[in-house]
């Protein structure tokens, strides 16, 4: 069918493949607005202002504002107990301008010097009205039938900081979490490379042994790690007393509660991140650079500074940001080897926990955000960097027997896998003795959890629900949104701004994401430009959503970067072609993109459930008192001394993840090999 040079062309219709696309984009990002960015705001928000407590008693003739009193009695007035004068009807003192109706009652009060982390100070005055029946507190009408007492918001700056810097109780934790995050990144990092460089570039037996036994930490909540120190090297440990007198002079006592109990916990916390990374990057070295150095007659110590250094230099920054990152926001072993050695982390658990200090929470909690986030700036960096680095003709490094340098570089890692094996070993044998030390027959008593706090088997079966629940709605949410930032070609900017978003959460402890959610999704009513309006989030607040959410939102990134590599994978041609045929992009999804990127689904829901069942910092603060969860049920049982039930709970963290693990992979071979037979053609 033609048109005459009069006739106009019709226009083209709107894309409903592509109205719906943008939806989805505006949705996922307001996903990430909603779960990232709003609830950190309110953490720097809280932590900049102080919620003042103002309410009305005695129909009016009492008056509180931020722990002032003001007050009539007798026809006299009085500010926090002391008598306060009156000039026709009118106080002005001591931070207090008053108004009286009569001898009995206020008409108007404001408070503009307030208690504030127990010091007065000046703020913006807090203004409260009385107008007989009806009562007013910085403007909001408070009703008869309402809670007379009304949270009241003021900017304080930087009062709360300039307070923690300037005792050395609370600032010594800065560099206590300092010290440990460097010396046991330093350590993790040596026996990580070397683990890695056995490896890739040795001969050595085992290798897949060794591969899967430096993974085994991931499975574990951090506490495990704690436990098994206990064990191994407390003051009834089996290094400690010589194996109970038996060979005393393995007889050892390392001090382990406090510094040293914490680097070595946190260093085999880190030690399994570090080494996938250098894995990879001593992996993808390029052998023409060796062959080059051997042809030049370079010495081998001379050939690995000069070659093998430079070559993984960029992921061994990775590695060293990543490893500090995760040990500077541990809270798991420090609060169970940490003794009297505070650190940051464990300062905002006992701030929201122990003195319920929200705001001083909120301070601590920026602290720690703040090298976190500048060590995720500079990893992004390094990472950037290394992959621009590498060249489509490198060479892959095949290693050649070296009988010396391998039975060396056996030793090594033999020696490093049996350590984490020992910790395993040591924490699943501490859960089985009767009474350590004791009684040292085997039993299961302590997995019955009988006479024990934290909730025992119902808060196992809790996180494993929460687990599950978290890694349906993580993966869906990480996969779709991986997809629509890659896969489309509309809204280019708001696609950036999502990804930019989905990258954030890589650089949010778990502590600041669940005090972020407490602030957030608990507060009943939002402030906005004068008008305070209810929080539609509410209601999440307390429940099994709000965990699942924080976890989805804490291991989001991975998830994300991996759903994004698999898609970057697939060629676009996919999607070009469904279009120009008129099918919709979502049958397209669900017909091509999903089966094709399986292994990768598998692996991010795998991923959500195994770190969903080990989080600790997520959840601490979020868990409703009717929904325990296994993670936390350890810290409460270690806090009340039931050392070995911890443990018990620890292994069957473990057990579970392993069992999930394999038995996922397993029973999803025949489908993933269904999927991905045109590989194969």
């Amino acid at each position: 069918m033609t048109h005459s040079p009069n006739q106009a062309a019709p226009k083209r219709q709107p894309d409903a493949s592509a109205r719906i696309r943008k939806a989805l984009i505006v949705g996922f990002l307001a996903w990430m607005l909603l779960v990232v960015v709003l609830p950190v705001l309110k953490v720097v928000d809280r932590s900049l202002n102080a919620e003042v407590a103002a309410s009305i008693w005695d129909d009016g003739a009492e008056v509180r504002v931020g722990g002032r009193r003001v007050h009539l009695s007798d026809g006299e007035a009085f500010i926090d107990d002391e008598p306060a004068k009156v000039v026709d009807k009118h106080i002005d003192e001591r931070g207090v301008v008053a108004d009286l109706a009569d001898e009995t009652q206020f008409k108007y009060v404001a408070v503009s010097q307030v208690v504030i982390e127990r010091k007065e100070r000046k703020i913006k005055p807090i203004e409260v009205r009385i107008d007989g029946a009806d009562w007013y507190i910085d403007g909001v009408f408070i009703g008869p039938d309402d809670n007379p007492v009304r949270e009241a918001a003021r900017y304080i700056g930087l009062t709360r900081f300039k307070k923690y810097f300037s005792e050395s109780s609370l600032y010594s934790s800065l560099f206590n979490s300092a010290f440990i995050s460097v010396v046991a990144t330093a350590i993790a990092v040596l026996l990580a490379f070397a683990y890695a460089y056995g490896i890739t570039r040795t001969c050595i037996p085992g290798k897949g042994f060794f591969k899967t036994v430096a993974m085994l930490p991931l499975f574990a909540p951090t506490m495990l790690y704690g436990l098994s120190l206990v064990y191994l090297f407390g003051n009834k440990g089996l290094v400690t007393t010589g194996l109970f007198g038996k060979l005393p002079w393995l007889a050892w006592d390392i001090g382990l509660y406090g510094a040293k109990g914490i680097i070595i916990a946190e260093s085999v916390f880190i030690f399994p991140s570090m080494f996938l990374i250098l894995l990879v990057a001593l992996g993808s070295t390029d052998a023409r650079l060796y062959e080059a150095a051997e042809s030049l007659g370079a010495s081998k110590w001379r050939t690995f500074w000069t070659v093998t250094i430079p070559g993984v230099k960029f992921g061994l920054l990775s590695a060293l940001f990543a490893g500090f990152t995760l040990c500077f926001t541990d809270f798991g072993a420090p609060k169970v080897v940490g003794g009297q050695f505070n650190i940051l982390a464990v300062d905002i658990y006992k701030q929201v926990i122990g003195q319920q200090n929200f705001g001083m929470g909120a301070t601590v909690s920026i602290v720690l955000l703040v090298p976190a986030i500048a060590a995720f700036v500079v990893d992004r960096i390094a990472q950037r960097r290394q992959s621009s680095a590498m060249s489509a003709k490198s060479v892959p490094f095949t290693p050649k027997p070296k009988p010396a340098t391998d039975r060396a570089f056996l030793v090594v890692c033999g020696a490093i896998a049996a350590f984490i094996l020992i910790m395993l070993f040591a924490a699943g044998f501490g859960s089985l003795v009767k009474m350590w030390p004791y009684d040292l027959s085997l039993s299961l008593k302590h997995y019955t959890f009988k006479d024990t706090g934290g909730g025992g088997y119902a808060a196992f079966w809790n996180s494993i629900r929460m687990s599950f629940y978290s890694a349906i709605l993580g993966t869906a949410v990480a996969f779709a949104g991986a997809y629509l930032i890659e896969k489309s070609r509309e809204m280019r900017l708001p696609r950036q701004i999502a990804y930019f978003l989905s990258i954030l959460p890589l650089a949010l402890p778990g502590l600041v994401i669940g005090i972020a959610y407490i602030f957030f999704f608990n507060q009943p009513r939002f402030e906005i430009f004068g008008m305070s309006i209810p929080n539609p989030f509410v209601a999440l607040y307390g429940t099994m959503a709000i965990l699942v959410i924080a976890n989805v939102t804490h291991f989001f990134t991975v998830s994300f970067l991996t759903a994004t590599t698999a898609l970057r994978q697939l060629d676009g041609e996919f999607e070009t072609v469904s279009e120009s045929m008129g099918v919709p992009f979502y049958k397209t999804f669900a017909r091509v993109t999903v089966p094709v990127s399986l292994p990768a689904i598998i692996e991010i829901a795998l991923y959500f459930f195994v770190s969903s069942m080990a989080t600790i910092s997520a959840v601490i603060f979020l868990y409703p008192v009717d929904t325990p969860l296994a993670s936390v049920a350890v810290i409460n049982m270690d806090d009340a001394g039931d050392t070995a039930p911890a443990a018990a709970m620890c292994m069957l963290i473990v057990v579970t993840n392993l069992a999930v693990r394999f038995g996922f992979q397993f029973a999803s071979r025949g489908l993933i090999a269904r999927t991905q037979a045109w590989r194969q053609r």
